[in-house]
């Protein structure tokens, strides 16, 4: 319990420093400071800095599974998702430009894919619709690698623009086409 304690710790006190600095600025002195605990406690649980980072967005997405609910579109889903991102745009910011855009990237695919996915099959299973497993993949890489392409954009552009807006709107602009895509695939060929 007191292990737990000590990483929720580190963690907080980390994204409250990444709120006003660059990851490169944050040094494990300060950070072992700003939790009352030595350097080598924060060692005991983390490599680096960089380990640390990729704990906190592995956390997330291990909560967007959990917190999947059934009854939201997927606009609502993503953004339900996306709410570290939304809680914490100067932190994420930061982050974003210290870290390889890779990690970041995949990141935010495992996001977009974790709620596609879950969406796709509720779609499925209420609507009766028999879609190829293979055409599903295809529909969640779609549209993941497109709004992470969006998410990318918004968080390079200073996050200015009100994510739900801009969700809701590609919502509009493509609503049905999940559902037909789906359903074409029951009668495609193999």
């Amino acid at each position: 319990m007191a292990k737990q304690y000590t990483k929720n710790l580190i963690k907080t006190e980390f994204l409250k420093l990444a709120e006003h600095k660059s990851l490169k600025n944050i040094t494990i002195a300060e950070l072992a400071e700003k939790c009352e605990i030595n350097r080598n406690t924060f060692y005991y649980h983390y490599a680096d800095i960089y380990t640390l980072v990729k704990e906190i967005l592995s956390d997330e997405i291990k909560k967007v599974d959990e917190e999947f609910n059934a009854t939201f579109s997927w606009e609502e889903s993503l953004l339900h998702a996306a709410s570290f991102i939304l809680d914490n745009k100067k932190a994420t910011q930061n982050i974003y430009k210290s870290i390889d855009k890779k990690d970041i990237d995949e990141y935010l695919y495992k996001i977009c894919e974790a709620v596609m996915k879950k969406y796709i099959e509720n779609e499925c299973d209420a609507k009766n619709i028999s879609a190829k497993e293979r055409d599903k993949e295809i529909i969640v890489n779609f549209y993941s690698v497109a709004l992470v392409g969006l998410f990318d954009n918004w968080i390079q552009d200073g996050m200015k623009d009100s994510p739900e807006e801009v969700i809701f709107r590609v919502g509009k602009l493509f609503d049905g086409n999940i559902e037909r895509s789906l359903r074409r695939s029951q009668m495609l060929a193999n």
